[in-house]
């Protein structure tokens, strides 16, 4: 018994390795989705996204986007880097055809294709964004549709 307590303590270990909480399912009905979820659908500031998305689901995990982020494209999600990082930068994965983050136009941002929300080429090996775990729930990644659409504005 203590052996698959164990055993599926580090299963959910793994499948939250740098990803987060409040995942969604948008089709399970309002009730269903988490608070922090509810609260995505009254923000388009990138200081709740920073602290509600960014930081536990990207820059929380030593892996992941933090510090150097070498394993991360170079992407620090970390507050005081993420918008410098984020907005007019080309992708490391394919520069020539895609930036980060353009401000205005979320079709033209790469995030929104590594977050799930758009079509398009992803890395092979990695896939969607956070890394290793379910798309954030559909109301944070409106949430940071509705920030880019918005001029991917800095904090304050």
């Amino acid at each position: 018994m203590a052996r698959r307590t164990l055993a599926l303590a580090a299963t959910a270990a793994l499948a939250s390795a740098c990803g987060g909480d409040d995942q969604g399912n948008a089709d399970a009905g309002i009730d269903a989705i988490s608070p922090t979820c509810l609260e995505a659908m009254q923000h388009s500031d990138l200081t709740w996204i920073q602290d509600k998305i960014f930081q536990p689901s990207c820059a929380g995990f030593r892996d992941c986007h933090q510090g150097a982020a070498v394993d991360a494209a170079h992407l620090s999600l970390e507050r005081g880097q993420s918008h410098t990082q984020l907005v007019d930068v080309a992708t490391e994965f394919m520069p020539t055809a895609y930036v980060r983050v353009k401000p205005g136009d979320p079709a033209a941002s790469y995030l929104m294709i590594a977050i799930g929300s758009y079509p398009g080429p992803l890395k092979d090996g990695v896939g969607t964004m956070p890394y290793n775990s379910p798309l954030l729930c559909k109301e944070k990644r409106d949430a940071i549709e509705r920030w880019i659409t918005g001029g991917a504005l800095p904090e304050p």
